[in-house]
């Protein structure tokens, strides 16, 4: 056992008097990594070592007996060999059926009360502690943290190994699995008393405690609730009573034949088919009409047959229970794969003006075909556009500024609320703030935002007076200006300009408060009057967010001249920008981080 673990890193090893070995779930698929013939025999013999037992020892004798027939000096042996193969399934049958006698009145009745069938029951679904071997009472908690390591280990490249086969690679992970450390396997009262006194486990602490549970560091579902046992082990056992009959019919037949030397063989079953006649009657707990043994070995396999036979029973209500849980996981594994594929990302276009509504509503359908289609939310009209790429665009218009009942913040809240969307993209116009780098038409994208509104405003002596920003100066999201500036790539339309965007309620067209605004944020480099809204809203909805905005004035001798183009530019390079599949779900959705509006 101890080389087996070794073979596969199982066993973490200091010295002869500092060592424990890690055991994989029953239940688990587990297949270590590399190894060879012999390593791998060494596996199925650890695993698999009570059927080997119960095995070895009758292929042998039934092999040597085999093996003797031929010679009729040996008869007394080949009998003494057969008689000893028979005690030795008969005692075996016997203590099968006891387990199972007391693993169902622990199962069904005493579950609560049987401690000892909790560490068999945790070390099916949970890596488990099996040997815990530590003589200094001073390293039994290097030793307990040498395990959870290397346990993390194990699960990190088996993690890794697995994702490379489906293609993929896993680059930050951290384990779930829960480490179970069975008290039956310690084998030293240092680290039994370390672990009763020992923060990092969870469990109960009275004298009856059969195990602890050494939780990981990480939250996340346990992989032991993914877990379960087919029913297929209910064929295992129908396979093994088939065997059983089988080879009992041999021991009947040869046990009754031999007693017929002394008496009558009359309705005895001394036959090969006589025998399996009977026995196979006696799964039905009867016997055929005028055939019955008459030696206490076969009246005893008789009774086993019986018995095995009423196994059946509970045997077939646990597999078809544990079949049923298999199916509806399966199930739902397969409708959860078929809603992730299935999902698409849902986008969210803020506009203000008719104008910039009609640039998008054109953007998108060159690119879909697909007409806008109204649907009502609540108090709101959210217009569905279909699909652009993996990309359900919708539109909602509110009226000008952040405030007022229909004002971006409010709108922009409600949609959010109702539609849940994964991304939200601000699109129109807005005042350039600096003529002389920029042009009509040009689009800018919002880096920052710098909300203008909030302001102490004091008296100064002989001069102007001091205005003091207070409102927020925040960044969007990164993953939308990440995928914008990809997208200017390969974009051939009006020049893209990144930066600090101001948000005020007032609309600019005034040299003196452009200047003012100017010379409050230098380094602005476009104004508009929704953006401060559209912030608030995402923040309560936890939404990514940005602004994508062309210039269509100067903030002084404002016109509607430039606003079609404006509006133009803005809509088709955000649609741009999704046609490229670039908020495609797979390029930014993984099960480790979904988005908070799922």
């Amino acid at each position: 056992m101890l080389y087996a673990g070794a073979s596969e890193g199982r066993l973490i090893w200091r010295d002869a008097s500092g060592f424990a070995l890690l055991e994989a779930p029953l239940l688990s698929r587990h297949r270590p990594l590399g190894g060879g013939f012999r390593s791998a025999a060494l596996r199925l013999a650890d695993r698999h070592w009570d059927l080997l037992i119960f095995t070895a020892p009758l292929f042998l004798l039934m092999t040597t007996a085999l093996g003797l027939l031929p010679f009729p000096s040996a008869v007394h042996a080949v009998l003494l060999l057969a008689l000893v193969a028979i005690v030795y399934v008969a005692v075996w049958l016997t203590g099968l059926a006891a387990m199972s006698a007391i693993w169902l009145w622990r199962t069904f009745w005493a579950f609560d009360r049987a401690t000892g069938e909790v560490a068999e029951s945790l070390s099916g679904v949970h890596w488990t502690v099996t040997l815990c071997h530590e003589e200094e009472a001073g390293r039994a908690e290097e030793l307990i943290r040498r395990a959870t390591g290397r346990l993390a280990q194990i699960v990190a490249l088996k993690a890794g190994a697995a994702a490379a086969d489906l293609g993929y690679r896993v680059s930050l992970g951290e384990p779930t699995e829960t480490l179970v450390l069975a008290r039956r396997g310690i084998t030293t009262d240092a680290v039994r008393s370390h672990v009763d006194a020992w923060d990092g486990a969870v469990g109960p602490r009275d004298d009856g405690v059969e195990v602890v549970m050494i939780q990981p560091a990480l939250r996340a579902p346990d992989p032991a609730d993914r877990r379960v046992v087919t029913g297929r082990f209910l064929l295992l056992y129908l396979a093994a009573m088939l065997v059983a009959v089988l080879v009992g019919a041999q021991i009947v037949a040869n046990q009754e034949s031999t007693a017929c030397s002394t008496s009558s063989c009359e309705e005895r079953p001394t036959t090969y088919p006589d025998a399996l006649r009977w026995l196979s009657q006696r799964l039905l707990l009867t016997d055929p009409p005028n055939l019955s043994p008459a030696t206490g070995a076969a009246t005893a396999i008789g009774l086993l047959t019986g018995l095995m036979a009423l196994m059946v029973i509970p045997v077939a209500y646990v597999a078809g229970r544990d079949q049923l849980r298999a199916h509806t996981i399966k199930v739902e594994a397969y409708r959860n794969m078929r809603s992730l594929m299935e999902k698409r990302t849902r986008l969210l276009i803020l506009v203000v003006t008719s104008g910039e509504r009609d640039a998008v509503f054109r953007a998108v359908a060159e690119i879909n075909g697909k007409k806008p289609t109204a649907r009502f939310l609540g108090d709101r009209t959210v217009f569905d556009l279909g699909v652009v790429s993996e990309v359900e665009i919708h539109l909602v218009q509110s009226e000008q500024a952040a405030g007022g009942p229909a004002g971006a913040t409010l709108v922009t809240s409600s949609v959010i609320d109702r539609l849940a969307p994964n991304f939200l993209v601000m699109v129109g116009i807005c005042c350039g703030l600096r003529p002389q780098e920029q042009t009509l038409g040009d689009i800018v994208v919002s880096s920052q935002l710098r909300l203008m509104d909030h302001r102490k405003v004091a008296d100064r002596q002989g001069g102007d007076p001091l205005i003091i920003l207070r409102d927020d100066k925040v960044t969007p999201s990164g993953l939308l200006l990440d995928r914008l500036r990809a997208a200017e790539v390969d974009w051939t339309g009006a020049p893209v300009h990144y930066g600090l965007m101001l948000s005020s309620s007032v609309l600019i067209d005034s040299v003196s408060v452009r200047d003012q605004f100017v010379g409050l944020e230098p380094d602005g480099c476009g104004a508009e009057m929704e953006g401060g809204g559209v912030y608030a809203a995402a923040a309560k909805g936890r939404t990514d967010w940005i602004l994508v905005k062309a210039i269509s004035d100067w903030g002084i001798g404002k016109n509607d001249d430039a606003q079609p183009l404006a509006a133009r530019n803005a809509a088709e390079f955000v649609v741009h920008m999704i046609r490229g599949g670039a908020l495609d779900r797979g390029t930014w959705h993984t099960s480790a981080a979904s988005s908070p509006s799922e």
